[in-house]
């Protein structure tokens, strides 16, 4: 599953102001144990109907169980706001008790362990979450009608009488009936398609594997199906009529994306098909059901945004999830990284292969950086929530990816894959705890990585580490000293860290050494022929950390134009930008014309940008003529540092007005808000209606009218969010009326109580931004708002979004004067740090 659309890979940015939570468990928040069972549920037969005019489901569901114990009598079902007509056990009237949550069966007295039984449950269902109704209203009257499930966490109780949690698995038929011109997608082959007399068709799939509640599905609507292979199984995308020329560009790469995860796992693909099936209004950006995967339409890429972006990243995570989450299924939530740990991991292996080593690489980092913007620091492994979706978050996603990254870097490749394919070989069809994973490398490799796991699992944070370098020329030695300093009150280990470091000169080969790191100071000693000219240490980013390191100004150029690491190479950048100086600039401005990776471009420009000089400015203009759009968007985001500057603004407003990428347009608009300049607002006025993909130039626009601090951003922000506005923008539109208030006290009290009404919008994620929004804001009077929205929310992050707000405002915080005077000097700091740079490379120029 992934979280929300474009969560990853959106031109959008978080808040800068929004405030920290301290610790992730809320108050109230307990241990959640994995559920108790009385039966094994060996198949499911579900028999339904869809009513969309009545957003209702009707129908039967048959539950075969075991019995796991002599003398079960009772048997309980989750199933919330139904009508139960009658339950059948073995095909005879039963009775039942059920409260609107649980349903209990009687099976009767005198039952054996191991005997089947059939329960069958007549049931319908108006849901409010678990299964959704699309329709068009006045909001969206070219909206089509579609029926679709979306089960994860524990929603399938919403539409189904079920066992929902992970730790049962069951094959499955699912029978649908829709209306006769529709299509319904379930899991599994598909055994029968027939025309009913009342006009409706019944679609009839079988599932011939086990899989839990969570990933059963259901999507009906008028689609069309665009065929991705035919060999060995079923390969196929559903979209909309219109959109099947953007279906083809957008999955193109799945059959190749399966290819290369068998080969890696070691076991076939495990489904009877895959499809894909893109959705309106989908809440998550895509779900992994067993053998039909549910994605949202934000995926589908028209022609521009293909130039310098893909969907390849979500594509490959949900389908990944067919091997990690489907067929070994985490035992309970609270070991879920085993799913969405693997699958964000597998994103970075299908770059590796498709796009090269750097790639790799270059996710590595950006995985490292979501992580480290994490609000809080967890274990990996904890069962203290509220509801699971709580702990879907960078530690169980990107952290959960690193951790597999830095554990094919203590194995080898080799020995890295051997252990995957028999953890997935040994567990198949089974549910799963990280316990299985460390024997399944015990068994393959005779390697105890107990203390691996219990460092970077079982607790949390990551080290912090300060290194230095020194050489001694008459001993002709090289030293290397490396601290630990991490902050350890929380739980958070001395870490042990298996490490590389090497040493250059000239242009030879490096001179490696490993080392372990354990203390928390080491000092190491290298004896070398010559004083190298470069010291590396973990080449390749084998370990998450942050690091701290002064090297000189020349060493950090060599390191920027002739490390074969991309990840040393931005490094070097941003120290780079750090130091300043008129031989930095130049340095990083050779970087972004010349680098052969835009990830070492985009980085170079970043750091001229932090310079903030004028010989920084006038590099970055010209480096405007960049052509790989990826290195020009971080052109343009760069030169958004330099406020107040007009030759700035004369330059970027064509890139705002047309550029061959969606990107750059909106990163423009950003850095036109940022300027702050008198002629910035009727530039972003300008682009603020024009359609883009993902409608990313509005986004762009939205972020540069809270940059720009100009009142009259107020009225288009609130057209940007209205309802029946573009959806993609609607959320971040909401944030920033909140964003951009702080800057105008007088107006704080009314905004909270504007965006207080978007708590009960139609659409989740207005919602979820409206409880951010007003955390931002700091009205402590929506605090009442905010704690009513999180008692009659049913979608698990709707709760804790609101959860979170209405702590942060009832703790209270600091004023809106401490804040905007904070504010105010921090930026009074950098632009007299500008200022004062700029002067001595001029001196140093004269000199």
């Amino acid at each position: 599953m992934t979280l929300l659309y474009g969560e990853r890979l959106s031109c959008g940015r978080l808040a800068v102001d929004e405030p920290r939570a301290p610790a992730h468990a809320l108050p109230g928040d307990r241990p959640v144990w994995p559920r108790d069972r009385v039966v094994d549920i060996e198949h499911v037969k579900i028999e339904v109907r869809l009513e969309p005019a009545d957003r209702r489901v009707r129908g039967s569901v048959t539950h075969t169980v075991r019995l796991l114990n002599d003398g079960t009598r009772y048997v309980p079902f989750d199933a919330v706001e139904m009508a139960i007509s009658g339950v059948q056990v073995a095909k005879q009237a039963a009775p039942f008790e059920y409260d609107g949550a649980r349903l209990v069966v009687d099976i009767g007295e005198g039952r054996k362990r191991g005997q089947e039984l059939a329960i069958a449950i007549s049931y319908e269902a108006q849901p409010r979450i678990g299964m959704y109704f699309i329709a068009p209203d006045a909001g969206y009257p070219d909206k089509p009608v579609q029926v679709w499930t979306q089960c994860q966490d524990e929603d399938t109780r919403y539409w189904l009488p079920c066992f929902d949690h992970p730790s049962d698995k069951f094959t499955s038929d699912v029978a649908v009936t829709v209306p006769g011109n529709w299509f319904a997608l379930s899991n599994g082959r598909l055994l029968q398609e027939k025309a009913n007399r009342d006009g409706t068709r019944t679609f009839h799939w079988h599932q011939d594997r086990p899989h839990p509640a969570y990933l059963l599905t259901i999507a009906a609507g008028e689609f069309v199906r665009v065929e991705g292979r035919a060999e060995r199984f079923p390969v196929d995308y559903y979209v909309e009529p219109k959109d099947e020329e953007a279906a083809r560009r957008t999955f193109a790469n799945t059959p190749a994306m399966i290819d290369l995860f068998e080969r890696l796992l070691g076991t076939p693909y495990p489904w009877a098909k895959y499809s894909q099936v893109v959705v309106r209004d989908f809440v998550f950006g895509g779900m992994e059901n067993t053998s039909a995967t549910t994605m949202t339409e934000n995926i589908l890429l028209d022609a521009k945004a293909a130039r310098d972006f893909d969907s390849d990243g979500l594509i490959s995570h949900e389908l990944a999830h067919q091997w990690f989450g489907d067929l070994l299924t985490c035992r309970d939530w609270s070991h879920g990284w085993l799913n969405e740990g693997f699958a964000t991991y597998l994103e970075l292996l299908w770059d590796e292969h498709h796009r090269g080593i750097d790639w790799y690489r270059q996710g590595v980092a950006e995985n490292t950086q979501l992580y480290l913007e994490e609000r809080y620091r967890r274990p990996i492994v904890t069962n203290v929530f509220r509801d699971p979706i709580d702990i879907f978050d960078r530690h169980l996603y990107e952290k959960g990816s690193l951790v597999l990254h830095m554990l094919r870097g203590v194995l080898g490749d080799a020995a890295f894959l051997r252990s995957i394919q028999r953890y997935v070989r040994e567990h198949a069809e089974q549910n799963v705890i990280t316990q299985d994973l460390v024997d399944a490398i015990a068994a393959e490799t005779g390697r105890n990585l107990e203390w691996f796991f219990d460092q970077w699992v079982y607790r949390p944070g990551h080290p912090k580490l300060k290194v230095s370098w020194s050489w001694d020329d008459d001993a002709k030695l090289a030293t290397v000293t490396v601290k630990q300093t991490q902050d350890r009150s929380d739980g958070t280990a001395l870490f042990r860290l298996p490490v590389t470091i090497d040493f250059r000169k000239g242009r030879g080969r490096p001179q490696s050494f490993r080392v372990e790191i354990s203390e928390a100071e080491h000092t190491f000693a290298f004896p070398l022929a010559a004083k190298p000219d470069l010291c590396r240490f973990d080449p390749g980013g084998w370990v998450l950390k942050e690091l701290e390191w002064d090297k000189s100004v020349g060493e950090l150029r060599l390191q920027l134009r002739d490390d074969d690491d991309v990840l040393g190479r931005e490094w070097a950048a941003a120290q780079l930008g750090k130091k300043g100086g008129a031989e930095a600039t130049a340095a990083l401005e050779a970087a972004v014309l010349g680098d052969r990776f835009w990830g070492v471009q985009a980085a170079a420009a970043k750091a001229l940008g932090e310079i903030r000089t004028t010989a920084a400015r006038d590099a970055l203009l010209r480096c405007l003529k960049v052509r790989q759009p990826r290195a020009r968007r971080a052109v343009v985001a760069a030169l958004g540092q330099f406020r107040g500057d007009e030759a700035v603004l004369e330059a970027l407003t064509p890139f705002a007005r047309r550029d061959s990428s969606w990107f750059v347009e909106a990163e423009t608009c950003r850095s036109i808000g940022k300027l702050r300049l008198p002629g910035s607002f009727a530039v972003l006025a300008q682009q603020f209606d024009r359609p883009s993909f993902r409608q990313v130039v509005r986004v762009g626009c939205i972020d540069g009218l809270v940059e720009l601090r100009d009142e009259r951003g107020f009225e288009l922000l609130r057209r940007a969010a209205a309802y029946g506005q573009p959806f993609q923008a609607r959320p971040p539109a909401v944030g920033a009326m909140a964003r951009l208030g702080a800057f105008f006290p007088e107006r704080k009290k009314p905004l909270a109580e504007e965006i207080a009404g978007f708590l009960e919008d139609p659409d989740f994620r207005v919602r979820v931004a409206a409880a951010n929004a007003l955390k931002s804001l700091r009205e402590a009077s929506q605090a009442a708002a905010l704690e009513r929205m999180a008692a009659r929310e049913l979608d698990g992050r709707g709760v804790r979004a609101a959860r979170e707000a209405a702590l942060a405002l009832r703790k209270g915080s600091a004023t809106d004067d401490e804040l905007k005077k904070l504010r105010e000097e921090f930026e009074k700091l950098r632009d007299e740090n500008s200022r004062l740079r700029d002067r001595l490379e001029r001196l140093e120029a004269r000199a």
